[in-house]
């Protein structure tokens, strides 16, 4: 499930991308803008409370049920800087456009699929076009206005894609206990279709940069190895031990990934992960520390709902009316988390939000069978959503101040697309509390949330690898 915390992290994109020529700021610009992006944020919602009710319809494996969400954080994990740079090359609006109708087919087959191997492609197709409409969508909302309004126009995106977030899995919840899982995807396909149409009415047109260089080879790497590795752990996760497909597929995914370090190294500044980004030490910091907190905090955001409707058995509605408190608190702490930083500096704000989502965790571990909401679980997310609220606004700014002005933008991607590898590796190690039910599906989610506090225990750790000094804000370009 996504929340107003990948949401803020996104936004850096829109803040680094500088205003085009003549632009003067547009309304219908924001609203197509928001509607994709929106798309993007009610899927990850969704699906976490649709997750147990898809495994019973369709009598998933827990390895299954694993790559019904990886399925969709691979393509946007490994495709979203090579999408950015797409657009770069062949328009932002076109590749806007395509992301939004490659979703789309991505959701159709959702509705339709009659078996796993439609299923996963479906997510598939969805995190692929999900990887397109981020990017692109974010820089022609950048684009369109001036320095002096960006901040606005950035917190109305923001706000769109937190209210969408938020009230779609209730929505879909709702439906889930009167219906079928699949009605929740068909309900996306109608917000597709005004996407596409209000997209082409009210984006203009852009041109296409013909020198922009495509890192194709960056991008089969990453996919392969991510893939591979991903495989790998899930197989491993769900009791397979070391089989000779599981040793084959974690090779791989390493020989990938040493591969991709070294054709990166090659191209420089022209590679999908410039190299001299990973040279400064607030970089590598910022995003190890990124890499380690999203991945604590997609498994409670997965854990909880499944847990909810499979161990505790409350009501579907129930899980997906859970953690509205979380985008609401977000919302409304994230902004004053810049007040701690100018007076505490950079680090201490990070640190403390770590260590409270750790604390989060540590208090789930009262989540039982006869689990209630307000007593045992909103406890944690209230926790969850305190430590996120002073950790991510401060870490979005430290990113896009840690490089000059010119490579705000690419360090501000290469942080998006870190945020949803950590996730990826999150749920590639789940196996072992998904295959469980009854009274071993509790005790595998409290071991799991004792790796998560332990986790975010190590992000506190990476804080300190962030060069010390005052909070500077981050100033948008015109």
């Amino acid at each position: 499930m996504s929340s107003a915390s990948l949401i803020l992290t996104d936004c850096g994109l829109a803040l680094a991308e500088p205003k085009a020529a003549g632009a003067q700021g547009s309304t219908k610009v924001l609203a197509a803008s928001s509607l994709g992006g929106c798309l993007v944020f009610v899927n990850s919602a969704v699906i976490a409370v649709a997750l147990a009710a898809i495994g019973r319809d369709m009598r998933l494996s827990p390895l299954a049920l694993q790559w019904v969400l990886n399925a969709e954080l691979l393509p946007l994990a490994a495709m979203t800087l090579v999408a950015g740079a797409l657009g770069d090359r062949f328009g932002q609006k076109r590749m806007f456009l395509a992301g939004i109708a490659v979703y789309g087919l991505g959701a159709a087959a959702m509705v339709v699929a009659p078996s796993f191997t439609p299923l996963i492609g479906g997510r598939f197709l969805q995190g692929l076009g999900e990887a397109m409409i981020l990017p692109n969508g974010l820089s022609v909302l950048g684009r369109a206005f001036p320095a002096d309004e960006k901040a606005r126009a950035i917190g109305i995106w923001s706000a769109a894609a937190a209210v969408a977030s938020g009230v779609a899995p209730a929505i879909a919840g709702a439906i889930i206990d009167h219906g079928s899982w699949r009605t929740t995807f068909l309900m996306l396909l109608p917000v597709v279709a005004s996407a596409l149409a209000l997209g082409t009415a009210w984006i203009p047109k852009d041109s296409a940069t013909s020198h922009v260089r495509i890192d194709v080879d960056g991008a089969v790497l990453s996919t392969v190895g991510l893939g591979s590795l991903g495989a790998g752990l899930t197989s491993l996760t769900n009791g397979s031990g070391p089989s000779r497909w599981v040793l084959i597929a974690l090779i791989v995914g390493l020989g990938a990934l040493a591969a991709l370090v070294v054709t990166q190294r090659r191209l420089g500044d022209d590679a999908m992960l410039p190299p001299s980004l990973f040279a400064l030490r607030s970089v590598v910091g910022a995003n190890l520390f990124t890499a380690l907190l999203y991945g604590s905090f997609t498994v409670m955001l997965t854990l909880i709902p499944f847990v909810m409707i499979r161990g505790a058995h409350l009501p579907t509605l129930v899980a997906g009316l859970a953690f509205i408190p979380l985008q609401v608190l977000i919302a409304v702490v994230s902004p004053l988390a810049g007040m701690l930083c100018r007076r505490f500096g950079r680090r201490l704000p990070l640190f403390a939000g770590s260590a409270v989502v750790a604390l989060g965790c540590i208090v789930s571990l009262r989540i039982g069978p006869n689990a209630t909401y307000w007593v045992d679980i909103f406890p944690s997310i209230l926790l969850l959503a305190l430590g996120m609220s002073l950790a991510i606004a401060p870490l979005t700014t430290l990113v896009l101040t840690s490089v000059t002005p010119d490579r705000a933008g690419a360090v501000s991607g290469v942080n998006s697309a870190v945020s949803r590898v950590g996730s990826l590796f999150a749920i590639a190690l789940l196996g072992g509390v998904l295959q469980q039910g009854g009274p071993q599906l509790f005790e595998g989610f409290h071991m799991a949330m004792v790796a998560a506090a332990a986790t975010c225990v190590l992000a506190t750790l990476a804080v300190f690898i962030i060069e010390p000094g005052p909070h500077v804000d981050f100033v948008p370009r015109d």
